[in-house]
């Protein structure tokens, strides 16, 4: 990447100018950031470099509560982070998640000149609860295969020892 020519003082001053006209007391950064985006994007997309905008930006006072001066990496990834898509905005913006706003032209419903009737909506027997059985006897069998898994899952039994 090609190194960008270093801006003058009195370049960062005007720049700085600038920036102030557009900031107001109390503005949050990130806000501020998608607001101007095209603008920042504009500057460093031309001759300035983010480490130039972050002088202009700290010259200006626009920074975090804790004055620390800006830094071309730290704008540069909190500027990023300020594009990202805010989470739950979607839902704060459509209560109800309706799907009316995701597909706001729905496809027409196609309809025929000789309307069919629908069919009739399957119909169900009610449910019925019979007397419980007691179980049935198990047979040999069943008991030795039944005693073969425990075994075999469980080990030996005690009494077996």
């Amino acid at each position: 990447m090609p190194r960008k020519r270093t801006p003058t003082d009195q370049e960062i001053e005007a720049l700085a100018d600038q920036f102030r006209n557009l900031w107001r007391q109390g503005d949050v950064m990130r806000p501020w950031f998608r607001q101007h985006r095209d603008m920042l994007l504009g500057l460093v997309h031309g001759d300035w470099s983010w480490a130039s905008v972050g002088q202009a930006l700290t010259k200006a006072g626009i920074t975090y509560r804790t004055g620390k001066p800006w830094t071309a990496k730290w704008l540069q990834s909190d500027f990023s982070r300020a594009q990202m898509k805010l989470r739950g905005y979607a839902r704060k913006h459509n209560p109800g998640g309706s799907t009316a706003a995701k597909h706001p032209n729905p496809a027409p419903i196609a309809t025929t000149a000789a309307a069919q009737p629908a069919p009739a909506a399957p119909r169900f027997k009610p449910a019925s609860f019979r007397a419980p059985e007691p179980p049935r006897p198990l047979s040999e069998a069943e008991h030795a295969e039944i005693e073969r898994n425990r075994r075999l899952t469980f080990g030996p039994s005690d009494r077996e020892e």
